[in-house]
């Protein structure tokens, strides 16, 4: 697998990445051991791609040839403004892959709560994602689940039919190396909150395959240490 990674200009090094691509949060989200600057380092070492190959592969995806990826790509969503920011955005010969970048940091607000404060243009944006995603209407049960989620998955489901990609992965790469004793009450959060998003959608904890606009939708995670060669798929 060849990664060319642009943002304007082509990316080679972890000074262009922070120069070119940085996090929306700038200097507070970009440090040493937080998933930003992680990503890029991560994607930057041939060693460290190999697990991303291997998951790829792991899922039938076509990886030979090149893989064009777009850190901080943006994907127009219903109604104005802003719309899904990925940490980085992949697109291969027969897939597109949405990354959302995690060590610690949580999945966001719940929808329930995007919904409260929600005005008439987030609003739409908020029902037309949830009968895109779920085919359903806004439910409690659908209330609790995560924003950022909602939005990743169907962002990427958003760009592989605009690349007129078959199949779609929203995949969340988490980061261990900083992880502490202290972080395990968030780790655990998350990790719940992943589990209900992936069972509502009628997959399993750890995520799966699905039939949603005409696309392969694959929910999945993988954990990443940058100081070992192997990683949990």
């Amino acid at each position: 697998m060849k990664l060319k990674i642009k943002k304007t200009v082509e990316i080679t090094s972890i000074d262009l990445w922070k120069h070119y691509a940085p996090p929306m949060d700038g200097e507070t989200q970009w440090k040493d051991g937080r998933s930003a600057m992680s990503l890029a380092q991560f994607m930057l070492d041939k060693n460290q791609i190999k697990k991303l190959e291997a998951k790829f592969s792991s899922l039938g995806y076509n990886v030979r040839g090149e893989v064009l990826c777009t850190p901080e790509a943006n994907t127009p969503l219903p109604g104005k403004g802003n719309g899904r920011n990925h940490d980085l955005l992949m697109i291969g010969n027969d897939f597109v892959a949405g990354i959302e970048s995690k060590v610690t940091e949580p999945f966001g607000n719940t929808i329930g709560k995007e919904v409260s404060k929600a005005s008439a243009n987030k609003q739409l944006r908020i029902d037309t994602l949830v009968k895109e995603l779920f085919n359903c209407e806004i439910s409690e049960d659908i209330e609790d689940l995560r924003y950022q989620l909602l939005t990743g998955a169907v962002g990427t489901l958003f760009e592989a039919i605009r690349n007129n990609k078959c199949k779609a992965l929203f995949l969340v790469i988490v980061f261990t190396d900083s992880i502490t004793a202290a972080d395990e009450k968030q780790i655990s959060k998350n990790n719940q909150d992943f589990a209900d998003f992936c069972k509502f959608l009628g997959l399993k904890e750890c995520g799966g395959t699905k039939k949603v606009l005409n696309i392969d939708l694959t929910i999945s995670k993988m954990e990443v240490s940058l100081n070992e060669n192997n990683a949990s798929l």
